[in-house]
C-alpha cells in the first residue's frame, strides 16, 4: 500500500474512531448539540456588512471619550470584530469570562445595544478580581480614566451590564437561563480551558455559539513577534479525541488592522462540528 493511501485510510480510520466515541457516549452529543453550526457562518459577510459599517462608525463616536488605549486588554481590531458578530449574531444573553479592563466588554454592550435598540439583552460579566474597585485592578494598570462599570454608565448601558466577581467553572454550573453566547477570555492555560468548553457547552441556548480569544490554530504563531498561546488550541484537541463533536472556525483575517502590523486576529468561534 502507497504512503499517500494509507495516510488517507489512517484518516478514515481515525474519523470512524472518533464518530464510534460519540455514538457510545450520547451526553456529548445532547451538550454540543445544543451549539449552532459553525460551517453556516459567513465571516466575509459578516464583516463587510455596509449597515453594520455604518452603525460602527457612530459607535466609535460614542466610544473615543472613553479613551481607551490600544493596549488596554484586546487590540482594537479585535474589539470591533466583537461588535459586528454580536450585531450579526444578534444575542439577548451574553456571558464574558475575564473582564480585566473592560476594552472588549464595551464593544459587546455597544453591539447588544446596537443590534436591538430597546430590547431587554443582558452582558454578565465575570472576572475573579473586582476589575471595579480594586487597587490592582486592570483599568488603574492601564491608567484609563474610568473603571468598566462608569465606562458602562457614561455609554448609557448601566442596566445592561452585570458585574461579578467569581470563577467561571461556578457561574458555569449555575442553574439559570442559558446564554447565546459565550465569550472565553479569562485563564488560557489547558486545564482552564479544557474544564470551561464543556461547563460552557451546557449553558448555551440552542443555536448559541462560544467564542475563543488566544486560539492559535496548529499551534502556529499568528503574528511576526512568534508567540503562541497554547491551551485553548490544545483544549478543543484534547476534547474532540475525547469524542466532542465540536469545531473552532478561527477568524483568520479581518478587512481592517488588529495588531503588529497585520489583519489577523486569534478569535474563534465554537460551535457544533458538520455532520
Amino acid at each position: 500500500m502507497g504512503t499517500d493511501r494509507a495516510s488517507r485510510v489512517g484518516v478514515v480510520l481515525d474519523d470512524l474512531a472518533a464518530r464510534l466515541r460519540v455514538m457510545l457516549r450520547p451526553e456529548l452529543c445532547a451538550a454540543a448539540g445544543r451549539a449552532g453550526p459553525v460551517d453556516r457562518l459567513d465571516f466575509a459577510g459578516i464583516f463587510r456588512d455596509s449597515e453594520v459599517e455604518a452603525d460602527w462608525r457612530a459607535a466609535e463616536r460614542r466610544l473615543a471619550p472613553l479613551g481607551i488605549t490600544a493596549e488596554a486588554g484586546m487590540n482594537p481590531g479585535d474589539r470591533r470584530a466583537l461588535y459586528y458578530l454580536v450585531r450579526h449574531l444578534r444575542p439577548t444573553r451574553v456571558l464574558e469570562v475575564g473582564t480585566q479592563a473592560g476594552a472588549s466588554t464595551v464593544h459587546l454592550a455597544v453591539g447588544l445595544a446596537d443590534a436591538m435598540p430597546g430590547s431587554r439583552s443582558r452582558l454578565l460579566t465575570v472576572d475573579i478580581q473586582d476589575v471595579n474597585a480594586s487597587e490592582t485592578a486592570a483599568w488603574r494598570a492601564f491608567r484609563l480614566p474610568q473603571s468598566p462599570r462608569q465606562a458602562m454608565e457614561r455609554l448609557g448601558l448601566g442596566t445592561l451590564v452585570e458585574f461579578r466577581v467569581a470563577r467561571s467553572l461556578d457561574v458555569l454550573a449555575e442553574e439559570g437561563d442559558p446564554f447565546d453566547l459565550i465569550f472565553l477570555d479569562g485563564d488560557h492555560r489547558l486545564k482552564a480551558v479544557v474544564a470551561e468548553i464543556p461547563a460552557a457547552l451546557r449553558r448555551l441556548r440552542q443555536g448559541g455559539f462560544i467564542l475563543l480569544h488566544d486560539f492559535f490554530p496548529g499551534l502556529r504563531p499568528l503574528w511576526p513577534d512568534g508567540k503562541v498561546i497554547e491551551g485553548p488550541a490544545l483544549a478543543l484537541r484534547r476534547l474532540r479525541r475525547a469524542g466532542w463533536p465540536i469545531e473552532a472556525r478561527p477568524l483568520g483575517e479581518l478587512p481592517w488592522p488588529t495588531k503588529q502590523g497585520t489583519s489577523r486576529t486569534s478569535l474563534a468561534v465554537l460551535g457544533r462540528a458538520p455532520q
